[in-house]
C-alpha cells in the first residue's frame, strides 16, 4: 500500500493541501467574526459554509473582529519581522504563538470579555484519559468497507502532508515507513475508542512555524496536551476561540501562496497546471478525501493522453552526432536521401498509431502524396528507439509494420538504441523473422556509417546500447 505515494504527483499534491488549506481558513471564519451557526459538515463543506457566511455576516461580533485582526497582526508581524529576518541570530525562534495564547487568556479573563463584549471563549476542556477497552470485534463487518475506504484516503492525506515538508526541508519520506506508523498508532489508539489517525495541515503548519523540526517536536507537543488534560485544561477556559483561529490562519500563509505555483507551471508544463487546478477546485468544491482521488485518476487519465501525443523528433548531423533539427541549431544538417527518426515516448497500444502515422508523415514513401520528386526520394530510414523505455506487443508490430512497409518499398530502414525490453518483445514475438536481422543497429554512428558506405551493418549483432 505504500505505493499510493508513487500515484500523488507534485501537482496533486498541491493542489489538496491548498485546498485543505483553503477548508481550514473557511472552517475558522466563522470564529474570526464571531457570527454563530451550525458548521456545514461533509461533501460541498466550501460553498456550503460560505453561503451560511455570507448569510450571517450582518450578525458579525465587533470585539471578536478587533482581537482577531489584532492578533493576526501581533502574530504576522513578529513570525515576518523577527523569526525570519533575524532566524540566524536567535538561539530559536520567539514563541509568538504561546504568548499570545497567554496574554489572550490573562486579558479575556481580567476583562470579562464573555460578559461584557459576548466573546465566545473556548470553554470547559475535558480533563483525563479515556479508559482503554477492547473493540467490539462482532461489529468488524459492519464496518469493514467504511474502514478500507478509510485506510487509503487516510494514508493517502499522510504521505501528501509528509511530501509537502519533506520538499520544502529538503528530506526524504519512506512511505512504507510511514504505513506502518500510522498502522501501529492505529491498533493502539483502537482501544481508546479514538478516530483514525491523519495528519492534520493546519496543527503540522503551526508546529512547523513554531521552529518544530524533528519528531522530538511530537514528542513535545504530545506532552504538553496531556499536561493539559490532566491539570492546566480549565486555565485555558478564556481563551477567546478568535485567537487560536487567527493562529492557525497565519500558521497557514504559506499554503494560501501555493496558488501562485499556477504561474511557474503554466511556464513549465500546462496539462501539469491542469492537474492542479482540478485537483484543488476538486478539494473546494466537493471534499478533500474526493478531491484526492479526483485529482489521481486525472492525473493518470492525462498520462494517457500525453501517450496519444507523443512527438516525433527529426535529428541531423553535427560533427558526427545525431541531434535534433529546430531553429537553435542551425550547423545541424539533414543527410540526403536519410530521414532520422526518433519517437519520444514508450511505445504501446494507446500510441502505435500515432508513431506509425508520424513515421509516415515525416518520412514519405517513395510516390506517396508528402514525396516531391527524385530529388528528395526517401532512400534511408533511421529510426532511434533509445526514448522507447516501453513496448507492448502492440508497440512492437508496429514497429515491424514500418520495417516492412518502406523496406517493400525499397527503402532501407535501420532500428537502432534498442533497449533490452523492446528487443525482448521483437525477439519473443518474432516480429522481425521476416526481415533482415541485420536491420538492427547499436547506434545512430553505424547506421550512417552503413548508409554512406551503401550497404548493411555486416553480421554484427545489436542486443544492447
Amino acid at each position: 500500500m505504500g505505493m499510493v505515494n508513487t500515484y500523488l504527483s507534485d501537482a496533486v499534491v498541491g493542489g489538496v493541501t491548498t485546498g485543505a488549506a483553503f477548508h481550514i481558513l473557511t472552517s475558522q471564519v466563522k470564529d474570526i467574526l464571531g457570527i454563530r451557526f451550525k458548521l456545514a459538515r461533509g461533501a460541498h463543506f466550501f460553498p456550503r459554509t460560505w453561503i451560511e457566511i455570507f448569510r450571517h455576516i450582518g450578525e458579525s461580533n465587533p470585539a471578536t473582529v478587533i482581537i482577531s485582526a489584532v492578533s493576526m497582526t501581533i502574530v504576522s508581524v513578529v513570525k515576518t519581522h523577527v523569526n525570519e529576518r533575524f532566524a540566524k541570530r536567535l538561539p530559536f525562534p520567539v514563541p509568538v504563538e504561546m504568548g499570545m495564547v497567554v496574554v489572550a487568556t490573562l486579558v479575556s479573563s481580567l476583562a470579562n470579555l464573555e460578559q461584557r463584549f459576548s466573546v465566545r471563549l473556548v470553554g470547559t476542556v475535558p480533563s483525563g484519559f479515556p479508559r482503554p477497552r477492547l473493540p467490539v470485534f462482532s461489529a468488524m463487518h459492519l464496518v469493514l468497507q467504511d474502514a478500507i475506504v478509510m485506510a487509503v484516503v487516510s494514508f493517502a492525506l499522510n504521505v501528501s502532508v509528509a511530501r509537502l515538508f519533506a520538499k520544502k526541508h529538503e528530506y526524504r519520506i519512506d512511505p512504507t515507513q510511514e504505513l506502518l506508523a500510522y498502522g501501529v498508532g492505529n491498533v493502539f489508539s483502537s482501544f481508546f475508542e479514538s478516530y483514525v489517525l491523519c495528519a492534520a495541515l493546519a496543527r503540522s503548519v503551526v508546529q512547523e512555524a513554531s521552529g518544530g523540526r524533528t519528531q522530538l517536536a511530537g514528542l513535545v507537543s504530545c506532552a504538553v496536551v496531556a499536561i493539559f488534560l490532566l491539570f492546566l485544561g480549565p486555565l485555558l477556559q478564556p481563551l477567546p476561540q478568535a485567537v487560536l483561529a487567527s493562529i492557525v490562519l497565519v500558521a497557514l500563509k504559506r499554503m494560501y501562496l501555493q496558488v501562485f505555483d499556477l504561474r511557474t507551471l503554466w511556464h513549465v508544463d500546462k496539462l501539469e497546471m491542469l492537474v492542479w487546478i482540478v485537483t484543488f477546485a476538486s478539494v473546494l468544491i466537493i471534499d478533500v478525501a474526493p478531491g484526492l482521488l479526483i485529482g489521481v485518476v486525472f492525473n493518470l487519465f492525462l498520462l494517457i493522453v500525453r501517450a496519444q501525443l507523443a512527438a516525433m523528433a527529426l535529428l541531423g548531423q553535427l560533427e558526427l552526432a545525431a541531434l535534433r533539427v529546430n531553429e537553435n541549431l542551425d550547423t545541424s544538417r539533414e543527410l540526403p536521401s536519410t530521414k532520422i527518426l526518433r519517437f519520444e515516448h514508450s511505445l504501446f497500444y494507446a500510441n502505435a498509431w500515432r508513431f506509425k502515422k508520424l513515421v509516415r508523415e515525416m518520412a514519405p514513401l517513395p510516390g506517396s502524396k508528402g514525396c516531391s520528386g527524385d530529388s528528395s526520394r526517401l532512400h534511408h530510414l533511421i529510426l532511434d528507439c533509445s526514448c522507447i523505455s516501453y513496448a507492448d506487443t502492440a508497440g512492437a508490430k508496429a514497429i515491424a509494420k514500418i520495417v516492412k512497409e518502406y523496406q517493400a518499398a525499397q527503402v532501407s530502414v535501420h532500428v537502432c538504441h534498442c533497449r533490452e525490453s523492446l528487443l525482448g518483445v521483437l525477439q519473443r514475438g518474432q516480429f522481425l523473422q521476416d526481415v533482415d536481422k541485420r536491420v538492427l543497429q547499436a547506434s545512430i554512428e553505424t547506421a550512417l556509417e552503413d548508409v554512406s558506405c551503401g550497404n548493411y551493418a555486416g553480421e554484427q549483432e545489436v542486443i544492447k546500447c
